[in-house]
């Protein structure tokens, strides 16, 4: 793991950096997840062994630092992931963000265009609102969650993931080191993201996928959410879409090799 110390917000971002001779992928991981959690298991598998993959944990995420002075916008997130890329002299990348991954990927290709060459977005927000779980986090005072709500859920989790409950197993440990004020803070990011945001998502003059998994994706307009928008208008203003097969939000723990075949196709299309 390195380390990047950053003045600016006097506290340090972390990442992995698995070295590869190909093109540098990023991944950013969701919703105040460790990267090795969730991308792991996709960057060892040989479909991307060729390439050199960095895991980010944002500040207030995984293996991490807080800051006072930190907002967790995520635009302040990708400005953080950006200075990661100048540190390590990458002049282009391809970036696969999930969840709140995804969205801190779009802010980083709208704020730094230069920096990414491709864009996959599994599921991230597009507009205000938030997902379940964030609408959730934030439907709570904040101090009320940080000191009351958060561990009572996780002691639910873990006792959950003891009877063998699948998502349970997969999260309760990520959650238990995940920073709760960190956790809230992004939750409100993305419950207040700006409205603009899909819009500039959609005018990038890059090669973009949005990937939704089969479970989650909506059959219509009204049935759209902010991680989950209508497959037709993304279609209409460009965008690829694909889907993994038999998979909810948590498309790489859900179905790995359907993930893995989405975005290796993506990745190696020269389209």
């Amino acid at each position: 793991m390195k380390s990047l110390y950053l003045e600016k917000y006097d506290a340090s971002i972390r990442y992995y950096d698995i070295l590869g001779e190909g093109e540098t992928i990023v991944f950013l991981p969701g919703l105040s997840v460790a990267s090795i959690a969730n991308f792991l298991s996709v960057t060892t598998n040989p479909k991307l062994h060729l390439h050199r993959s960095i895991m980010v944990d944002y500040i207030g995420s995984g293996v991490r630092d807080h800051s006072e002075i930190f907002s967790y916008d995520m635009e302040n997130h990708a400005e953080t992931v950006a200075s990661i890329l100048d540190h390590e002299n990458i002049k282009s990348a391809i970036v696969v963000g999930h969840s709140m991954g995804g969205t801190v990927a779009i802010m980083l290709a709208i704020s730094r265009p230069d920096l990414v060459s491709k864009l996959i977005v599994g599921e991230g927000n597009l507009v205000p609102g938030g997902g379940s779980g964030t609408s959730k986090i934030t439907s709570y005072p904040k101090d009320e969650f940080i000191e009351k709500i958060y561990p009572q859920w996780c002691e639910e989790r873990l006792e959950s993931a003891k009877k063998g409950e699948r998502m349970a197993t997969i999260t309760s440990g990520m959650w238990k080191t995940a920073n709760a004020e960190g956790l809230y803070e992004n939750s409100r990011s993305l419950v207040e993201l700006d409205l603009g945001v899909k819009e500039k998502y959609f005018n990038l003059k890059i090669p973009k996928l949005f990937v939704y998994g089969e479970h989650s994706i909506p059959k219509n307009s009204r049935d759209a959410k902010p991680d989950t928008p209508d497959p037709s208008e993304l279609k209409e203003n460009g965008i690829t879409i694909d889907t993994v097969a038999n998979a909810g939000h948590f498309l790489m723990f859900d179905n790995l090799d359907g993930f893995l075949e989405v975005i290796t196709n993506f990745i190696n299309n020269d389209g």
